[in-house]
């Protein structure tokens, strides 16, 4: 039997109507998981892998628009529900610090990993566009009858929010943003940007993960990224996504972020948006600068903006007991 064939059993949720089957990628690391704790490790790597184990174990699968998504389904099923969207190149697992404090209080916190990356499968169109990635969260929400949703969302992830706030405002309760800015069009920048982010992620970063030397990845986000920096279970989480992401997600995501009507869209979304906006900036961050996060909030005719002093681009493992405090604050004064 192939080692894919099915996941070493660990205690997975009850099953729903509408689960599908979970996808070859969970399996093998399921198993390469639980190998791992087979074996003799450090005390600090078997911590480690025992939280991943956590994580895994609250998998659940389901299809949407002809893919299967991996996602999560956490806290009461009657709660106020929080919808979680995760980056570019990222997985749901960025949200983990979140996740349970947020359900603790009473939300239904749903994360889920965007097609081509993390668990879920890729698309075999490869529409990994805004508006593919859009009419996914429109799925989800509706198969799991969330109703208007507070939606939380960290810098790819928010060009999604904001594009299913715009178009279908009856599932979105209130926004918040982490690492979001207009960009402004530069015509140079759109033909050499997508092919560098290509290079750097595909054929450099996604290569050296592979061969378990994660530290390299690090090392170029705490230089190039971020301010703080995480522990070494986050940088873990971060560079997996690395592993399983579709390289044509890298490639189809960024030249469409590059086109200037896609860019001139989220000025004109923010304006029509009426639910309550949270952007929040990292003042270092050198991608969504906070300059241009204040140029869009006000835009939108109901939004704050907050500034987090020492923090670049990856807030939610930089400073993530930050992120729950300014959820929680937010979350209470949404009406």
């Amino acid at each position: 039997m192939s080692v894919l064939a099915q996941p070493i059993p660990i205690d997975r949720p009850p099953a729903r109507p509408i689960d599908a089957p979970p996808t070859a990628k969970y399996i093998e690391y399921v198993n390469e998981v639980a190998t791992r704790l087979a074996g003799k490790l450090s005390a600090r790597e078997r911590r480690r892998l025992e939280g991943e184990r956590a994580l895994l174990a609250r998998a659940r699968f389901i299809e949407l628009n002809g893919v299967v998504h991996h996602y999560q389904d956490v806290g009461p099923l009657d709660g106020e529900p929080l919808l979680l969207i995760h980056g570019w190149d990222c997985s749901s697992f960025w949200w983990h610090h979140v996740i349970d404090p947020l359900a603790q209080a009473g939300y239904r916190v749903v994360s889920y990993d965007l097609k081509g990356h993390g668990f879920s499968d890729s698309d075999p169109r490869q529409d990994y566009t805004v508006a593919g990635f859009s009419a996914d969260v429109q799925a989800l929400s509706r198969a799991l009858n969330l109703g208007p949703a507070h939606v939380a969302a960290f810098s790819l992830g928010a060009f999604i929010g904001l594009h299913v706030a715009a178009h279908q405002p009856e599932l979105v309760r209130s926004l918040i943003f982490f690492n979001f800015s207009l960009l402004p069009y530069n015509k140079f920048a759109s033909q050499f940007v997508p092919r560098l982010l290509d290079t750097v992620f595909n054929r450099v970063l996604r290569p050296i993960e592979r061969r378990n030397l994660w530290w390299l990845p690090f090392i170029y986000a705490r230089l190039v990224m971020a301010q703080n920096t995480p522990s070494i279970s986050d940088i873990r989480l971060g560079t997996l996504g690395l592993r399983y992401c579709d390289p044509a997600a890298v490639r189809v995501s960024a030249t469409e972020l590059s086109r200037p009507e896609i860019l001139a869209a989220v000025a004109e979304q923010a304006k029509t948006i009426q639910q309550p906006l949270l952007l929040v900036a990292g003042a270092n961050d050198p991608i969504m600068r906070p300059a241009d996060g204040r140029k869009l909030v006000a835009l939108a005719p109901n939004s704050s903006f907050l500034e987090v002093p020492k923090c670049g681009h990856l807030i939610l493992f930089e400073l993530p007991e930050h992120v729950i405090q300014i959820m929680r604050l937010f979350l209470k004064g949404v009406r």
